[in-house]
């Protein structure tokens, strides 16, 4: 009832009219017209705070371990993860755009124990076993899960664990309030500290190339992805941890992942 007093008094905004066809060619859907920009505006992946607090205390001593970044953009977590474990850490990252991976390469060419590969589709070059975490950092949303979860389980050591940090959609709760307000204060002080950064972030989401990437790659729902992870890996919830008004940030640990296969999905 008040959702009709508000659509027949305030007159809000109608959603405009959209029609979807097939087309002749297939859209560029990449990140390839964005890469410089977006290795100007991550060049510490560190700007990203609750993802990269997250992350660093639940990944735990990395040294002597294989790491693997699906959808590793230009390298920058992996640089930074090398060098806050110094040692013997040796890692690959994998994305679908070559242009990001050649930013990666040539951010990361002093550091031999990183390798950089481009897939196309939910195939991942290496051995069975290979790795002892994998990590997703804000590019889980892009893929096609089950495929390449499976390829995923099946180059994890047995005992390994999956780590994913993603933007999903979802509208504020009245529970959610103070994280809200938190996460908000924590924003509004780090663009006092970092405005370079900002300017940088405000130039690539400007750039038409990164709109054409949005339209082909929507965001997607927050339910999707928890019922997901969570249906998958059951015991392990995905926990928000950065709050907006229309978007959150997820983190998702498997924990020890013994299962090499899976099994046919079927959905509610």
């Amino acid at each position: 009832m008040l959702a009709s007093v508000y659509k027949y008094s305030a007159r809000p905004r109608v959603y405009p009219l959209l029609e979807f066809s097939p087309l002749e060619q297939a859209a560029d859907g990449s990140y390839d017209a964005v890469a410089e920009l977006y290795d100007q505006t991550f060049q510490d992946i560190g700007v990203r705070a609750d993802e990269w607090t997250w992350l660093t205390s639940s990944l735990g001593d990395l040294r002597r371990k294989r790491v693997l970044d699906i959808g590793c953009g230009n390298g920058a977590l992996l640089r930074k993860l090398s060098e806050r474990f110094v040692g013997d850490f040796q890692a690959a990252g994998v994305d679908a755009s070559a242009k990001m991976i050649e930013q990666a390469r040539r951010r990361c060419s002093h550091l031999p124990h990183l390798s950089f590969h481009q897939v196309n589709g939910p195939f991942l070059p290496f051995a069975d076993g290979s790795f002892d975490c994998v990590i997703s950092l804000l590019s889980f949303r892009y893929l096609d899960w089950d495929p390449i979860l499976q390829e995923i389980l099946r180059v994890l050591q047995p005992g390994g664990e999956i780590f994913v940090v993603d933007m999903v959609a979802a509208p504020v709760k009245l529970r959610e309030l103070p994280i809200f307000f938190k996460s908000k204060a924590l924003a509004y002080a780090q663009r006092l500290r970092q405005p370079e950064y900002f300017r940088a972030l405000r130039r690539m989401v400007d750039h038409e190339g990164w709109k054409q990437m949005l339209k082909y790659n929507p965001m997607r729902a927050e339910h999707e992805m928890k019922w997901y992870l969570e249906s998958r890996f059951p015991g392990h919830p995905v926990k928000p941890i950065n709050v907006g008004w229309n978007s959150r940030i997820l983190a998702f640990r498997s924990g020890p992942v013994t299962v090499k296969k899976l099994e046919p999905m079927s959905f509610p």
